[in-house]
């Protein structure tokens, strides 16, 4: 006997697979999942597709009394359709672990996700980072997603933005909304207004929007009905600048805006820039007669070398590009306070 998670996809029942509906006809029981993520569907449509009754589980069938759901499974055959790809969500890997630790055999059926289904916003699927959501409005301050954000910007990724719902409260968060709580919180570092951001509603449904434009103005445009998803995009390349433009409808400005620069960039150009502006207007004092102009000017090369590392390293992400420019700021401290030379940073 088995106990099989069903992808239903991110739509509805014509989502599934072939091998989706072939495995949930073979259940002997089939629960329905259907508050992790909204859905075009409901029991009735998803019987009517397979064939044979389904049930609707409560949430907390799953999160908190699943040990009589995997008992079942000792002894039949038992489907549950979960919306999206089955184990996007962490509650259904929980279930086949706990399935597996009691000696019950598990099978997954996947489907489509919003994980690779925002590849269709041409921004390319392995250029993202660490997915986020964003709870609703008293549940938890925006700040794991602040954090995210500036996380992912300092590698040049782009950051998905899952917005939280609560089906049976009848409550999901919209686009407008999501801007709005980031804006608030007040962290231009991290999200302001002129942050490039991409608005996705109802992603492979009939009437899906996909709408790119700075914050600001992505707040004021109606993506209708969720289920809706932000995307925050890092650095571009250009056939995804391209495919936001016309896929999009991104306004040139917003594109030619956008320049995320995270904070290890910031700290290395700023201190490279302050070494190299040193060594121009360096002022060499008089020095001692073991130490030569030139041993001076070979020191300074040795900056310059370093500062050019730090450049090679940084166009490269790697972390070395900051300790590159760390050894020239020393080089140049240490003759300042050997008394050789001379300057303010």
């Amino acid at each position: 006997m088995t106990l099989t998670l069903i992808s239903i996809g991110l739509t509805d029942h014509n989502d599934m697979s072939r091998r989706a509906l072939q495995a949930a006809r073979g259940c002997d029981t089939l629960y329905a999942e259907l508050y992790t993520m909204i859905l075009d569907t409901d029991p009735r449509s998803l019987s009517e597709a397979i064939g044979k009754p389904v049930q609707e589980l409560p949430r907390g069938r799953l999160e908190e009394d699943s040990p009589p759901l995997i008992e079942e499974a000792r002894h039949a055959n038992i489907g549950i359709l979960v919306g999206g790809d089955a184990l996007t969500a962490t509650t259904h890997i929980s279930l086949l672990l706990e399935a597996a630790k009691k000696g019950v055999k598990t099978r997954v059926i996947h489907g489509s996700s919003i994980l690779t289904a925002v590849a269709e916003t041409g921004l390319s699927p392995y250029k993202f980072g660490r997915t986020v959501t964003l709870p609703l409005p008293g549940k938890a301050p925006p700040d794991t997603v602040l954090a995210t954000l500036r996380e992912n910007r300092e590698h040049g990724l782009h950051t998905l933005v899952l917005l939280d719902l609560d089906i049976v409260n009848r409550e999901a968060h919209t686009i407008n909304r999501a801007i709005r709580i980031l804006l608030d919180a007040d962290q231009p570092e991290s999200y302001n207004g002129d942050t490039l951001t991409v608005g996705v509603a109802r992603l492979g449904w009939e009437d899906q929007e996909i709408k790119a434009d700075s914050a600001e103005n992505l707040a004021g445009h109606d993506l209708g009905d969720p289920p809706h998803v932000l995307i925050v995009p890092g650095r571009l390349h250009f056939h995804e600048t391209e495919a936001l433009r016309t896929l999009a409808g991104c306004p040139d400005e917003a594109l030619e805006g956008h320049e995320p620069v995270g904070e290890l960039d910031t700290l290395i150009e700023k201190y490279s820039a302050g070494c190299r502006r040193v060594i121009e207007g360096l002022d060499v004092r008089d020095l001692p007669k073991s130490v030569t102009l030139e041993d001076v000017k070979a020191l300074t090369g040795h900056v310059a070398n370093y500062l050019d590392d730090g450049e090679y390293y940084q166009a490269e992400r790697k972390a070395t590009a900051l300790a590159s420019v760390s050894y020239a700021e020393g080089i140049l401290d240490a003759l300042r306070l050997l008394g050789l030379v001379e300057f303010e940073w």
